[in-house]
C-alpha cells in the first residue's frame, strides 16, 4: 500500500469510528502527526475522502461531511435498536432484585445531576444505566456486542453535548424501562426502549 493510501485509510478509518468530532474543523497537524503523513499527503488524502464525500472543505478548513455522520449514526441506531429491545426483553425476564435497586439509585443520580444541568455528568449516570441493562440479559455475547456500540454512540453525544436542551423527557423515559423491568413485562421493555433509543438519535441527529 503506498504511503497515501495509508493515509488516506488512517483518516477514514478515524471518521467511520467516531473519533473526529464532526462538529469542529480537523485539526491537520494532529493528523500528521498521527497518521505518519507530510502535510502534503494529508492534504492529497482530505481531497480524496472529499470526493468521497466523507469530508468537506469550507473556508480553507476541512471537516467531518455531514452525510457521513448521519450515515454512520443511521447504521449503529439500526443495530442498537434491535440488540437493545433484545436486550431489554431478557432483562425483565431475568433482572435481579440488586440490579433492580442499582438502577432506582442511579434514577436518583439521574435527578441529581439534572437539576444542576451538567449534561456531561448525565451522560456517565446514562452508560451506568444502559451498562445494567446489558448485564441484566443474562446474554454475555449481546452485552459485549451493546457496550461496544455504546463507545460510539458515547461520543456522537459528546461532540453534541453543549447544544443539547433539556433532557426531562430522556431521564423519564429511563423511569418507565426500570418499571417494565420491575414488573417483568417483556414487551413493554421491548418497545419502551425502542421509543427512546429513537428519541435520543433525533435528539442527536439535530445536533450535529
Amino acid at each position: 500500500m503506498d504511503q497515501i493510501d495509508q493515509v488516506y485509510a488512517s483518516i477514514k478509518e478515524k471518521v467511520l469510528n467516531l473519533a473526529l468530532d464532526p462538529t469542529q474543523p480537523l485539526n491537520e497537524k494532529l493528523l500528521i502527526q498521527e497518521t505518519g503523513g507530510t502535510a502534503k499527503l494529508v492534504q492529497e488524502a482530505l481531497k480524496r475522502l472529499a470526493a468521497d464525500k466523507i469530508v468537506v472543505q469550507e473556508r480553507d478548513r476541512w471537516y467531518v461531511a455531514r452525510e457521513a455522520t448521519s450515515g454512520i449514526m443511521r447504521e449503529i441506531f439500526e443495530v442498537r435498536t434491535t440488540l437493545e429491545g433484545m436486550c431489554a426483553r431478557l432483562a425483565a425476564e431475568r433482572v435481579s432484585d440488586e440490579t433492580i435497586e442499582r438502577m432506582e439509585q442511579l434514577l436518583e443520580d439521574f435527578e441529581r445531576v439534572l437539576k444542576q444541568g451538567d449534561n456531561k455528568a448525565l451522560l456517565a449516570v446514562d452508560q451506568k444505566f444502559h451498562k445494567l441493562l446489558y448485564e441484566a440479559s443474562g446474554n454475555r455475547f449481546l452485552a459485549r456486542a451493546l457496550d461496544e456500540m455504546y463507545v460510539l454512540i458515547y461520543r456522537l453525544s459528546f461532540f453534541a453535548l453543549d447544544r443539547m436542551g433539556s433532557v426531562r423527557g430522556n431521564v423519564e423515559e429511563h423511569r418507565e424501562i426500570l418499571h417494565a423491568l420491575k414488573t417483568g413485562d417483556a414487551r413493554a421493555a421491548e418497545r419502551i426502549i425502542q421509543h427512546h433509543i429513537g428519541h435520543f438519535q433525533s435528539m442527536v441527529e439535530e445536533l450535529l
